[in-house]
Order: structure tokens, then C-alpha cells, then sequence
């Protein structure tokens, strides 16, 4: 496209008319300066403004920043001269537990009696609690049955199942399930489970090549039969009213060759306690007893001499 024409008039001019461009004719007629940008007056103030103060005020010196000190650390407040050294580290167990530990000597070990006579004295709790008994022993793999002479805990009534060609006609006060080749193959379809269905198994020496179908069932659940825990016999009237007796599975941590029973509750006579205390030693045997420990539910643990447990 070309450039715009307009007609110009100069008065003064003897021509009327002048044909010129746009640009041209801004120049003649003045608007070109009319167009330059005005700077604001505010910002023009403002800087005059700054200009005057920073010739008024003299210049000051910078002064250098000191460096920021980190807050002291506060020290743990050691604990006072009265509190014993064994508070001092155990201070979470509580003011009832190093009162009632400040009655048993660490170092010592105290005869059978002494020290259920002790268990009175430092149980603080006010529930009935549990007489508990942990041994250090000398193989990892211990394991078995005792009957103790006075319960242990709520009784419960176990269901046993006994494998034998011969029914005797006695009628027992306990639930018995007489078991065949039948029984067998429902425990190893799943039909017929251990510790659902029943909780102990008894065996005569003939029905045991069958019973090594269930094996891997039984094995593990514990109720395999096993001449150690006297439940193969020809005479089965005589197992089942030894089994039924107030007896007391016992068996290793499987982390540590530790053994943890409890004896019964502390309101029982120490004469009760004390007996099942020597029924248990005498099934795991002294000699595989390396070291023994006494103690209350919440209660601090006294050291037990294994040699006065039998006298």
C-alpha cells in the first residue's frame, strides 16, 4: 500500500494547497513535539526527595554483625544423693517396685521357704498375682509333662483320644473317643483336628505304625504319642488316670534355653506352692538346672537355691 496524502494550507504561502506526506505534514504543523512522553511528577518528587535526605544525613559506618551463639545444652540433673544408684537407672518401673526391691539381696541365694516367705513382702500389686519360676537350663530341647499336687490356673477338661483293640467296660468321668483306622484317616483328611476335636492322645504299641500316617498332624500339635510322656502303654486304664491329673505341660523359649512356669497364685498356702515347686524339679532334674528365679506378677525376681528345693 502507499503512503497517505493530505492536503495542506498554508495561508501564507501564495499556493493554496500542498500535497504532502503524513509525516511531513506532522513536522510542518508542530504535533510531532506535542507526542514525547511526559515522565510522572511522582516519581521525579520522590527521587528529589531521596536526594535531599541523603545530603542531609551524614554517612554512618557500618558496624559489623556479631556472630549468632548457639543456646547452651542443658545437662541431665543428675539425681539427688538420697535415691540409690539401682532407682538412678531403672526409674521407670515405678516408687513401689525399688521399695519392694530394696528388700531382696541380689547377691544371695535364698533357701525355698526364705524366699516364698520373701514373694509375700515384695508383691505390691492389688490384684491376686501369679507365683512365677524361671529357669536357666542346660539344653536348649527340654521338654515334658508334670503333675503337679495342687492346680494350676482354671482346670479345663480335656477330651482324650485313645487307640486300643481292647474297650474296657469301665466307664470314665472324663470324655473318651475310642479311635480305629477310620479315626486315623479322618485326622489326616482334616475331618478330625487335634486340639478341636481332642486334646490328648493315647496309644498301645500296636496301633503306632499306623499312627506314623498322622505323624506330621499330630507331631507338631504335641499330641504324638511318646513313651516320655507315658501315653503308649498296654494298659490304658492306668495312663488315662495319670493323665488326668492336674498335669502341666512344660518346654524351652524357643530363642533361649529359658524355661517360664508359674506354680499357682500367692494367695495359696507356701506349703502348696512349695510342692509344686519340687514336682517341677524333680521332672526337669537338678542337674539340668543352672540357675533359678522366683518372682511375682510386677514383683522383682529372687534368686533361688535349687539344692534346698527337695529337703
Amino acid at each position: 500500500m502507499g503512503t497517505t496524502r493530505i492536503k495542506v494550507i498554508d495561508l501564507s504561502s501564495d499556493h493554496k494547497e500542498i500535497k504532502t506526506s503524513r509525516k511531513h505534514a506532522e513536522k510542518l504543523s508542530g504535533v510531532a513535539a506535542l507526542k514525547e512522553k511526559k515522565k510522572p511528577k511522582a516519581k521525579i518528587e520522590k527521587k528529589s526527595e531521596e536526594k535531599a535526605v541523603t545530603e542531609s544525613t551524614p554517612s554512618v559506618p557500618s558496624v559489623p554483625s556479631k556472630p549468632s551463639v548457639p543456646p547452651a545444652i542443658k545437662k541431665p540433673s543428675a539425681p539427688p544423693a538420697s535415691v540409690p544408684p539401682a532407682v538412678a537407672r531403672h526409674h521407670h518401673l515405678g516408687k513401689k517396685y525399688y521399695q519392694a526391691s530394696a528388700l531382696v539381696d541380689k547377691n544371695k541365694l535364698y533357701p525355698s521357704k526364705e524366699a516364698l516367705e520373701l514373694l509375700v513382702k515384695t508383691s505390691f500389686t492389688r490384684f491376686d498375682p501369679t507365683v512365677e519360676i524361671h529357669l536357666n537350663v542346660s539344653d536348649k530341647n527340654i521338654r515334658g509333662k508334670v503333675n503337679f499336687p495342687h492346680s494350676v490356673g482354671p482346670k479345663k477338661e480335656k477330651r482324650y483320644l485313645i487307640f486300643s483293640n481292647q474297650i474296657p467296660d469301665t466307664k470314665y468321668q472324663i470324655p473318651v473317643v475310642w479311635g480305629n483306622e477310620k479315626t486315623i484317616d479322618e485326622i489326616a483328611a482334616g475331618r478330625f483336628k487335634p486340639k478341636k476335636d481332642f486334646d490328648v492322645v493315647i496309644s498301645t504299641p500296636k496301633f503306632m505304625p499306623l499312627l506314623a500316617k498322622v505323624a506330621k498332624i499330630l507331631g507338631p500339635a504335641g499330641l504324638m504319642p511318646n513313651p516320655k510322656n507315658n501315653t503308649i502303654a498296654e494298659d490304658v486304664t492306668s495312663v488315662i488316670n495319670k493323665t488326668s491329673e492336674t498335669s502341666f505341660e512344660y518346654k524351652t523359649d524357643p530363642t533361649a534355653p529359658i524355661i517360664h512356669t508359674s506354680l499357682g497364685k500367692l494367695s495359696e498356702k507356701p506349703q502348696a506352692i512349695q510342692e509344686n515347686l519340687k514336682a517341677l524339679v524333680a521332672s526337669i532334674g537338678p542337674t539340668k538346672i543352672k540357675k533359678a528365679v522366683l518372682t511375682t506378677t510386677m514383683g522383682p525376681g529372687i534368686k533361688l537355691d535349687i539344692t534346698s528345693v527337695g529337703r
